[in-house]
């Protein structure tokens, strides 16, 4: 046994008499090496305790209500077996080490000249010249050949995803295994690589994750928006990032989306309202292309007393849709309430053009305009635009607004929360908001008439307005 000098480990302390840590603590915890503890001695210092664990080194854990936590450990040279203080206050460690010497060293055969043995392949043992003495031993560790010690180190033990729960998967690694919560796991899968002759596999990481929930067996991995982990893939735990990303999210793909938004309106200068009415309905395909057909909005409002008023606009569009871009066209029709004198509000084809900037599912900008062939006139014929701003994993703040020639406005302030799945095919979004909306209509037969009644150019009813929405993927 040789003493060797760990260094100054913790402030000077005391070691007092404490309990020994509880049965089978020490069972199913691993250091970062995933090394376990044999413990052969405990040094306590206030809230925690320094443990020697042969030849797993030193571990520090804490002494908590809740019970023992590991906190780290410390590599050392040797087989760590206990502690000793020196008058100043130092702690060194005990260690025991293994010293290889030559065979001759401890005493040569009678008749035999001094200096190592040679084990030969037949006949008897044979001196040879001994070796020069190393001052110091290298340990074992250093001469093994540099692969085979990386083949020697312990690696992390890995597991699979046994079930998938909206934004979590669920793992075969748990306590037992040493996952804690808070810990990361990396979730990856082996595929055969199609450019490879040989059929050699591949490794892809698909995400990773933050243990919430660690059982004794498994434990509950969540994942951020969109990612997609299926059952089967390998559980890791890891030091890597977490890949989550607020506004970066990953582009769902290969689903079908329908969508509806209801935004009834109080008008103020009369008794009575309306009402926006948007829907839509497309498919994101697993290239980046996206196709989609909608009304936004189908409009209806009334008053006492007075005529109603109806708006619809309605079209196709195919877009290039990226992870962080979509731009796309599309063709439609619309009504035309707003007009020039002597001509009558009516309905004409509408060219729309519509573009994001962002991630779908995280920080983005979105607007849509149309341009619309009137009385085979070029007008503008409305716009509608988007800015989400993403609050937390899973819920985003929303500040849209619209309107144009079509014959209505709006605009709100709303919250978009994703309530079932993770983003893909079978997640359900709920969307609610408060703003204020109104249409319009003109009349181009207005002002004073011959019978003397006074008419207005333009007829608006607008007001207070809620909305409540929702999208489903499949």
């Amino acid at each position: 046994m040789r003493l060797a000098v760990a260094g100054a480990l913790l402030a000077p302390a005391v070691a007092r008499a404490e309990e020994a840590l509880p049965a089978g603590f020490f069972q199913y915890q691993v250091n970062e090496r995933g090394q376990h503890c044999e413990p052969q001695a405990e040094l306590t210092d206030g809230a925690r305790r320094l443990v020697a664990c042969g030849a797993a080194g030193v571990w520090e854990v804490a002494i908590e209500a809740a019970g023992p936590r590991f906190l780290r450990s410390y590599e050392q040279p040797g087989e760590a077996t206990g502690f000793m203080h020196e008058p100043d206050g130092r702690l060194w460690v005990k260690l025991r080490t293994v010293v290889a010497v030559p065979f001759g060293a401890a005493g040569a055969p009678a008749g035999s000249a001094p200096g190592a043995v040679r084990f030969p392949t037949q006949g008897s043992f044979e001196a040879t010249p001994a070796a020069p003495q190393p001052t110091a031993p290298p340990s074992a560790a250093s001469q093994q050949p540099a692969s085979e010690a990386a083949a020697a180190a312990p690696q992390p033990q890995a597991g699979l995803v046994k079930r998938v729960e909206d934004r979590f998967v669920v793992i075969t690694l748990g306590r037992a295994e040493g996952v804690s919560h808070g810990d990361r796991i990396e979730l990856s899968r082996e595929y055969v690589d199609p450019d490879d002759d040989n059929g050699a596999t591949s490794h892809e990481v698909l995400a990773v994750g933050v243990v919430t929930d660690a059982f004794e067996h498994s434990a509950r991995v969540r994942l951020g928006v969109n990612e997609d982990v299926p059952v089967g893939s390998v559980a890791i735990p890891t030091r890597a990032p977490t890949s989550s990303s607020l506004a970066g999210a990953p582009r769902a793909h290969d689903y079908w989306s329908m969508g509806v938004a209801f935004r009834p309106f109080f008008a103020l200068s009369r008794f009575g309202g309306g009402a926006l009415l948007s829907g839509w309905a497309g498919r994101h395909l697993g290239a980046p292309f996206h196709v989609q057909a909608f009304f936004d909005p189908l409009a209806l409002a009334a008053v006492e007393n007075d005529r109603s008023i109806s708006v619809v606009n309605a079209a196709v569009a195919a877009s290039y849709d990226s992870r962080y871009f979509e731009m796309g066209l599309g063709v439609g029709g619309q009504t035309v309430n707003s007009t020039d004198f002597l001509v009558q509000p009516g309905s004409g084809l509408s060219l729309v053009q519509l573009i994001r900037l962002g991630a779908l599912d995280g920080l983005n900008f979105t607007a849509r305009t149309s341009v619309v062939i009137f009385h085979s006139q070029f007008g503008f014929g409305g716009m509608v635009a988007n800015l989400q701003i993403p609050v937390t994993s899973g819920y985003w703040l929303n500040l849209a607004g619209g309107g144009g020639d079509v014959g209505y406005g709006y605009g709100e302030v709303g919250f978009r929360a994703l309530v079932a799945g993770n983003g893909g095919a079978g997640s359900k979004f709920l969307y609610v908001a408060a703003g204020g909306a109104g249409v319009f209509e003109s009349n181009p037969n207005c002002g004073f008439q011959f019978d003397g009644v006074f008419s207005e150019c333009t007829t608006a009813y607008a007001g207070p307005m809620i909305a409540v929405g929702g999208e489903w993927r499949f």
